[in-house]
């Protein structure tokens, strides 16, 4: 639970401080797309977290957190009313990686490989978007001749070649941040419904994890490609929820040469048991 901002023990912390309180700042920040690992140790990509929202709310930027600190954050929206922070984060982090690493290799359209088309912002695949959704997402955000170089791309594979030419081409992260707190968050939050059914009766972290695959993979649950997430499914609807992060891991069959592909199943499924085990102790 989230600490109001008049509590006295709410202590101002800098960079060198660490524990709960420190975990429960990170949290926080995540809220706004700091995508800090929540590990309480405030160190240097913590402090530039706070310097940033301390300069999105008009503050004196100091990367100290203080009253004020604490209380604009506290009034922070989570980015999603469906799955939790966290979760989001994970699946930020998993489609862009750092903040620094997004600055400095995906702000720019970017071939991810495999059966990829050219990726603009947080993992937003154009060879998989419809025409309609991508005019209504980043019509406000990006400029009218940016819109015109990307549209090419839009249901196509991507290639290097292909983001080649458009490496002059950036998106700032709060913009990409915006388009999928505000726009494909949710889209595939309902995609994910419709290919597994009603969340609201699963723990919020095992709904972040679905999220988090179907974001991924896509809905299709037809052809051996796709065994697992058919089965998954029927799992779902039985109510064998304890077979779903087998089912998860097993995927890892499909890329045995990408580690990250692989890692990022292993982390939905200990992300799906987590949630498991927090609603049992609950």
């Amino acid at each position: 639970m989230a600490l109001p901002a008049t509590d006295p023990s709410h202590a101002d912390l800098r960079r060198g401080a660490d524990g709960a309180e420190v975990r429960h700042l990170q949290d926080l920040l995540n809220r706004s797309g700091a995508l800090l690992l929540v590990d309480g140790d405030f160190g240097r990509g913590t402090e530039a977290a706070v310097k940033e929202a301390q300069e999105l709310a008009g503050l004196p930027v100091t990367g100290i957190v203080d009253a004020a600190t604490w209380g604009w954050l506290e009034n922070q929206p989570e980015p999603s009313d469906e799955i939790p922070t966290e979760a989001v984060t994970f699946l930020v982090r998993e489609e862009v990686g750092s903040r620094k690493f997004y600055d400095r290799h995906t702000a720019m359209p970017h071939f991810p490989g495999e059966a990829s088309g050219v990726t603009i912002g947080v993992g937003y695949d154009l060879r998989f978007q419809e025409p309609d959704d991508f005019e209504a997402d980043w019509g406000d955000i990006l400029t009218p001749a940016q819109m015109e170089r990307l549209r090419p791309h839009l249901g196509k594979k991507g290639s290097a070649g292909a983001v080649a030419a458009m490496a002059d081409l950036t998106i700032p992260f709060p913009a990409a941040w915006s388009v999928f707190v505000k726009r494909a968050l949710p889209r595939g939050v309902e995609q994910t419904a419709r290919c597994y059914g009603d969340l609201s009766g699963l723990p919020p972290l095992c709904r972040g994890a679905l999220v988090s695959l179907v974001y991924n993979r896509g809905t299709r649950l037809t052809g051996e490609s796709r065994r697992e997430m058919k089965a998954i499914r029927d799992h779902i609807a039985a109510g064998r929820l304890d077979q779903v992060a087998g089912e998860i891991e097993s995927m890892k069959r499909l890329w045995p040469d990408s580690a990250g592909l692989r890692k990022r199943r292993d982390k939905e499924a200990e992300m799906w048991r987590r949630g498991l085990a927090e609603r049992n102790l609950a």
